[in-house]
């Protein structure tokens, strides 16, 4: 007697809802007009542990990634990855990166490209986030002084950014055969085993290369 999304409402709760079961009816790229019309940024805490830059002995942790994906094209505009926190600051360096040439970055990091290489410079029409870093008075200059839309997704909803979170599972599944330290369901291993945080063995330079 129940249509079957009446009996799912009824059975979970609404944000659940709204994020895993409820009906698509279009894409994310049906709001984007052409490249650079809708930016999406997002940071994760990358699956993988790494060393010292001037101590290879010494474990410094997991670095922190953030992404600003082009929605139309799906291509990567920028990044940062460093070991702050999901900030406003790290979240202003990854859109720093976004909006200007990657020639003198890759040159870093002794990638050689052309500008048209990695055409992704100047500033997207809107930019959405999570209801976090760029939620505030701070990103209000980059609003008000460059015309550009900030769009903050709603609560519990990873879904609504879901081209970005794809690609950090993307990304993370391709770097996880380019070094050791990853991250692995349990520390607790049988007499004789292992802990995979000692086996890092890559850092932040090389990681960022990568």
């Amino acid at each position: 007697e129940f249509k079957k999304i009446e009996s799912i409402k009824a059975r979970i709760n609404k944000a659940n809802y709204r994020k895993d079961y409820r009906p698509l009816h279009s894409t994310a790229t049906s709001q984007a007009l052409g490249p650079g019309s809708r930016y999406e940024i997002d940071a994760t805490i990358a699956d993988i542990y790494l060393v010292s830059n001037s101590n290879p002995e010494s474990i410094v942790g997991r670095p922190t990634i953030y992404f600003v994906i082009d929605v139309f094209s799906r291509l990567v505009a920028g990044f940062y990855i460093g070991f702050e926190s999901p900030s406003y600051l790290a979240a202003i360096q990854a859109l720093n990166m976004a909006m200007t040439d990657k020639v003198k970055f890759c040159a870093q990091y002794d990638i050689d490209i052309r500008s048209e290489d990695w055409p992704a410079i100047g500033l997207p029409d809107a930019l959405l986030a999570d209801r976090g870093e760029l939620l505030g008075h701070q990103i209000e200059a980059l609003e008000k002084t460059f015309a550009v839309r900030i769009e903050n997704a709603p609560a519990r909803r990873g879904d609504a950014k879901g081209i970005v979170e794809q690609a950090f599972r993307t990304k993370q599944a391709y770097f996880k055969h380019e070094g050791q330290g990853i991250v692995e369901d349990t520390i607790v291993k049988k007499k004789g085993g292992k802990d995979y945080r000692l086996e890092a063995s890559i850092n932040i330079h090389q990681f960022t290369e990568v």
